[in-house]
């Protein structure tokens, strides 16, 4: 008898993939959906109306969720409100990811027999590692500063943990996906940050391959790509910024924070992988694949844009720079420590860029 499957958040990065994989799994589950009734969702997941159970509502209506949890076997829970909508609107991600959450695990607690539950948490819950960069489950949960979305994983983590639920809970680290860019986050990462890596489609099979095995569940893993997707910030920044014509010296370091941000290696996630076997693609798999989907022309129109005009649009992303030019004295703290720390490292770094 096949399997019923819930899973929220399939509009996400990892959450389109392990739907993709449930989808190639039909012979073995019968896949159910929650996803939120907009016009965007509509139109993902109409070419597949014949082929899933779609319930159209949201997390944080508890009869949606009654209706999404009737009768399944496992949920796979992806849904959250991730940075940097997090952290624009905490509130938001407070009733997201954690009241929706404890919304999914009393529905769960309803049924008979009771659900099992495979939860995606994140790297984000053991804040800033630039120091001690080697990451293992039983390490301190100390959220960087102002980070409310690891904060809501935490809690999340915790009331699954008092459910009575059986449970499986997999802290999630960065994720490669066809749509990492250019974007203001990256200032917010030190570029001394250890770095480890997992493609979105390797994600997505673990959390579905963990279905299958008794092993997983009861316990917290760190899901990483391993050995062969590790760098450190600067590295990979060096390596990407030219696949979209940007060169890395353009960039000063000052431009970056030099605390507070979160990632590392994780030193025990080959647990995870032993079990469930979901490491297929490397760093550079990833890299080559970048480069191609960037196509020649936009590299040289990129080039034709003088260095200082492209200088100057990189530099108004960044956060923590705009801390100092607004002396937010709090913000300030948070990337560089104090603004005499800040004004240490500008001087001694302005004049040249970082570079690998």
């Amino acid at each position: 008898m096949k399997k019923k499957i819930l899973l929220t958040g399939a509009s996400g990065d990892v959450g389109s993939d392990a739907f993709a994989e449930l989808l190639n799994r039909r012979d073995r589950y019968n896949l159910r959906i929650l996803s939120l009734d907009k016009k965007y969702e509509r139109k993902l997941f109409k070419p597949y109306a014949d082929l899933i159970d779609i319930i159209w509502g949201d997390l944080q209506n508890p009869d949606d969720v009654n209706k999404a949890v009737d009768g399944v076997d496992t949920v796979i829970h992806l849904a959250a409100l991730i940075p940097p909508a997090a952290d624009h609107r905490p509130d938001l991600a407070w009733k997201i990811n954690v009241d929706g959450t404890r919304s999914l695990v009393a529905a769960m607690l309803k049924q008979n027999p009771t659900p099992e539950l495979i939860y995606a948490s994140s790297i984000s819950v053991y804040g800033d590692r630039v120091a001690n960069p080697n990451i293992r489950v039983g390490d301190r949960l100390n959220p960087s500063i102002g980070d409310e979305y690891a904060k809501t994983k935490i809690a999340a983590e915790k009331l699954i943990k008092q459910s009575g639920l059986k449970w499986s809970i997999l802290r999630l680290c960065g994720i490669l996906t066809t749509r990492l860019k250019v974007q203001p986050l990256m200032f917010h990462m030190p570029l001394d940050t250890a770095l480890e890596w997992c493609h979105s489609s390797d994600a997505g099979y673990a959390l579905v391959e963990a279905v299958e095995h008794e092993s997983a569940f009861g316990r917290i893993f760190n899901l990483g790509g391993g050995e062969k997707c590790r760098v450190n910030a600067r590295e990979f920044l060096s390596v990407m910024l030219p696949f979209y014509g940007v060169a890395p010296t353009a960039l000063p370091e000052h431009a970056f924070a030099t605390r507070n941000f979160h990632s590392g290696d994780y030193a025990d996630g080959d647990e995870l992988n032993a079990i469930l076997h979901f490491r297929r693609k490397t760093l550079k798999d990833y890299y080559d694949a970048a480069r191609d989907r960037i196509s020649p022309l936009s590299r040289f129109l990129v080039g034709l844009v003088p260095k200082f005009m492209i200088r100057r649009y990189l530099m108004r992303m960044s956060a923590p720079l705009k801390a100092i030019k607004e002396n937010n004295t709090e913000l300030i703290e948070r990337f560089y420590g104090s603004r005499r720390a800040f004004e240490n490292m500008s001087k001694c770094c302005d004049r040249t860029a970082y570079a690998v």
